[in-house]
């Protein structure tokens, strides 16, 4: 294998190694190892967030939808015996299905908790405990939701997300009043995290994506074949949990505009960069009939 190769598979990837700003695009650099890589029979996990990393960040959810070139590229290589393929996203389970329907494909939804795979499910049996209690704040919150101006809940199986993009600055002070009211109601210790312009209400239980992409990770080396590059794709805060996690197993990559303290140690410049990471694996890797 070429030496850029054997350096990004064997180089420990650390968090002493981050870089506090990272100014240029590693695109063509993560494009080239990870080709040639895959040119020389390597075999490949790749791990990605959906929203801001496989498709732009929209005004309005519901409108991230996959371009069809995208989706036979990710085809293509969950289709691939070099390659497996998981995403791990915010979304609800079944919404990230219905968004990138991709036979061979890892799922994961709301952050991890619920996965499905080609072989295999779970649910993390301690937040499945706690649904009552999300139905009824995420009830709560949609009787409560017309009286405040652009407020939009989102019910999920294992969350509840509360989308203020469309609220007026002065009114997000009712929003969040209205949100803690709704939690104390029922008496409940729940997980809050702010994302982009949205608010998710989680079970509150010892897991997160970090969790996830360690739990793929070590199914993945199971059932891949050695040598395996593992990669992780993300654009959002809840992405740095497994960026640490797989510090020093895995090329993790962020995508967009990088905060100070990423754990992420490389970057590419948008969404548009990810879809020409895709498209140069896709060209490569093998079809699953192959050796």
């Amino acid at each position: 294998m070429r030496e850029s190769v054997k350096w990004c598979q064997t180089t420990p990837i650390g968090r002493d190694e981050t870089k506090s700003v990272v100014e240029a695009d590693d695109g063509d650099r993560v494009v080239a190892w990870i080709s040639d890589w895959l040119a020389e029979g390597g075999r490949v996990l790749l791990m990605t967030d959906y929203d801001g990393t496989l498709t732009p960040i929209v005004g309005d959810p519901a409108e991230a939808w996959l371009p069809d070139r995208v989706q036979r590229d990710l085809q293509t290589l969950a289709h691939s015996w070099q390659c497996r393929v998981a995403l791990i996203s915010g979304r609800d389970l079944e919404d990230l299905r219905a968004r990138a329907p991709l036979a061979g494909t890892i799922y994961a939804g709301c952050h991890g908790l619920e996965v499905v795979g080609p072989d295999f499910s779970f649910c993390h049996p301690e937040a499945e405990a706690q649904r009552p209690v999300l139905e009824a704040v995420s009830r709560t919150l949609m009787a409560r939701a017309p009286g405040i101006e652009g407020m939009r809940v989102e019910p999920k199986r294992l969350a509840v997300a509360i989308h203020y993009r469309d609220v007026p600055t002065a009114v997000r002070p009712e929003l969040e009043a209205e949100l803690a009211r709704a939690i104390q109601q029922e008496g409940a210790r729940l997980s809050i995290f702010h994302g982009v312009k949205v608010i998710e209400v989680l079970p509150q239980v010892n897991w997160n994506k970090g969790a996830c992409a360690m739990w793929i990770y070590d199914w993945a080396r199971r059932t891949l074949p050695a040598p395996m590059l593992t990669v992780y794709l993300g654009d959002d805060w809840t992405d740095e949990h497994a960026f640490e996690a797989l510090a020093g197993l895995a090329l993790t990559v962020r995508v967009g505009a990088q905060p100070p303290a990423s754990r992420a140690t490389y970057r590419l410049n948008d969404v548009a960069r990810v879809h020409q990471l895709l498209a140069a694996m896709a060209a490569i890797a093998g079809p699953r009939s192959d050796p």
